[in-house]
């Protein structure tokens, strides 16, 4: 096992020195700060079986974070648990007074998280005890980013924050025209955030001014956290289209009309953008936005890439598909219910599902 966790330790880094992931083993909000949904583990290449499950009183709505030994989540059961990694036990709990969606964020210190209490919390990360919270006029929202000594995340109060964290003092806001209410995404000093203004915002990290803003969702609501990856940031919403823009400029490079409304971000690897919602999972060309394959059952939640398989969430069983082609490769057993997330870690897939379990699959 030792020797196990050396090997993954090692390519993590090897990812991190590359721009694909973070340092060491720790596995943030889908899979690297860019948000693209490609894992730095490698994933079972065969039908995995079940090593653990917790059950949790809520709906898992978002993906586990990982960091050293302790899996990180947060449910609608207003709480965040902290879980050991190889054998499911709940280590803390720390209890809000209303639902958590998003992703928490975690640094060497502390655990981020969102409240529909209205609050943001700075929870310490060996206890779970609460360091400082921040409340506001209304609900903070998504996996915040944190970088430098700040944490950024956006909200229903159609602001952009920035704050100390260490203190949870404010350090700037920044006003969109309506909700901020997905992920933002933090790449090389620029601050990415999509708004229900249809806008996908490009901010300056250290002082919260406007690089530029691209009309991507047209008049319709922007939804997902955006996605950073060679050049391009994709972002999708209730315009039923995905978006390709140029990550210096804020040119529309392409769109890609997927017919329904995007309501998870997509995944990009491979070279290409894997969009999942309402309609059949499909993969589009990540340069010029041309279909490659599509897949015909429904996949409604994002996309987990690995090297060299896609996990995706069909129904109450993980698909695991060859990524270029599309091909099915194999399904799991199925599940106590429908699948909301998938995390790779290693060889290892960790699996909500809207009943509130929390699976271990190897």
């Amino acid at each position: 096992m030792a020797q196990f966790r050396y090997g993954v330790r090692l390519a993590a880094m090897v990812l991190a020195i590359a721009g694909c992931g973070p340092a060491g083993n720790d596995v943030e909000y889908r899979g690297n700060a860019e948000r693209t949904g490609l894992f730095a583990g490698e994933g079972p290449a065969e039908k995995p079986e079940e090593l653990w499950r917790f059950l949790t009183l809520g709906v898992l709505t978002e993906t586990p974070v990982i960091a050293g030994d302790t899996l990180f989540v947060g449910t609608t059961d207003e709480s965040v648990y902290a879980l050991d990694l190889h054998t499911g036990k709940r280590r803390w709990r720390f209890k809000a007074f209303d639902n958590i969606r998003g992703s928490v964020a975690v640094d060497r210190d502390r655990v981020y998280v969102a409240s529909e209490d209205d609050h943001f919390y700075a929870l310490d990360r060996a206890s779970g005890e609460p360091l400082w919270s921040s409340r506001f006029d209304k609900t903070p929202q998504g996996a915040a980013a944190v970088k430098n000594g700040r944490v950024y995340f956006g909200g229903f109060d159609e602001q952009v924050h920035a704050l100390d964290a260490a203190t949870g003092e404010p350090v700037w806001e920044f006003a969109a025209a309506r909700t901020v209410g997905a992920a933002v995404t933090l790449v090389s000093g620029t601050l990415f955030a999509s708004s229900f203004d249809g806008h996908l915002y490009a901010l300056d990290a250290a002082t919260g001014k406007e690089r530029w803003r691209a009309p991507a969702g047209g008049r319709q609501w922007l939804t997902t956290a955006p996605v950073v990856h060679k050049g391009q940031v994709f972002v999708g919403g209730w315009g039923q289209k995905l978006s390709a823009v140029d990550a210096d400029s804020g040119e529309i490079n392409w769109s890609f009309d997927a017919g329904v409304r995007i309501d998870h971000p997509p995944t990009v690897a491979h070279g290409l953008v894997y969009i999942s919602g309402l309609g059949p999972l499909r993969a589009v060309d990540a340069q010029s936005g041309e279909l490659r394959w599509s897949f015909g059952e429904r996949v409604f939640r994002s996309i987990a890439a690995t090297a060299e398989r896609i996990y995706a969430a069909c129904g109450k069983q993980v698909c695991t598909l060859e990524p270029v082609s599309g091909e099915l490769l194999w399904r799991s057993e199925t599940l106590s219910d429908t699948v909301t997330s998938i995390t790779v870690y290693g060889d290892r897939l960790y699996v909500g599902t809207i009943d509130g379990y929390i699976y271990a699959l190897q």
